[in-house]
């Protein structure tokens, strides 16, 4: 019997402590296209292993912790987006591999941020019976911030700034695991994609890479 019981609390132990574990959370970013015009250049995106690799935790108000791999998200989007703008974009390890490129671009791992509000559910939670004649909703908001530089051939600055995306919500009226994932996973990717989009439309703006990238064009045509 004694045996029985040991059993039996381990496995609630077991239960409780797996039901605590942060859930993995890929994002699935894609950067739809910018419309941006194509410059004949080419860039290398540095990403030490220390950024592809990283997952940030984070602890979202009425929803649960997660881990989402936001080194492999970073680059994914990066690499999308930063295609629309160069030749060829190639990921390097360290700045040292990235000889021949015109444009050196170097990112941070971003800062992501997102909370829930459930207080309507859990009101309807206390009042009992009522509950059942209403839809309550959760909602979840959330943003971003990506940090970068971007540098020519010679180690000229091209751009150096950080990005703060718009706060990004999502609601959801179903209040089971998979529909707060689903809308942390949205507000993550969104704010995620808007500093991406901010970084990559700011380099292109910016009039020193305007410049640097004519004279680089300027030599490209020369005999």
């Amino acid at each position: 019997m004694t045996g029985t019981i040991w059993i039996v609390a381990f496995g609630v132990l077991g239960f409780a402590l797996s039901s605590c574990a942060p859930t993995s959370l890929p994002l699935h970013t894609t950067v739809d296209t910018l419309k941006i015009r194509k410059t004949p250049l080419t860039a290398a995106l540095v990403m030490p292993d220390a950024i592809k690799n990283a997952t940030s935790r984070q602890e979202v108000s009425c929803a649960g912790t997660y881990d989402v791999p936001i080194g492999a998200e970073l680059e994914t989007g990066m690499t999308q987006a930063l295609s629309q703008v160069f030749e060829s974009v190639e990921v390097v390890d360290d700045k040292s591999q990235a000889t021949g490129h015109d444009v050196l671009i170097e990112i941070a791992i971003p800062q992501l941020q997102a909370e829930g509000h459930c207080a309507l559910r859990r009101t309807l939670y206390a009042t009992g019976p009522l509950y059942f004649l209403f839809r309550p909703w959760d909602t979840y908001e959330g943003h971003a911030e990506l940090s970068g530089t971007a540098t020519g051939r010679e180690g000229q600055s091209l751009l150096t700034a950080t990005f703060k995306s718009k706060v990004h919500s999502k609601d959801t009226l179903m209040t089971d695991s998979l529909s707060r994932d689903f809308a942390v996973e949205t507000v993550f990717r969104e704010s995620l994609i808007d500093t991406i989009q901010q970084l990559t439309r700011g380099l292109v703006k910016s009039s020193q890479f305007h410049e640097y990238a004519d004279r680089r064009k300027g030599k490209s045509g020369e005999p």
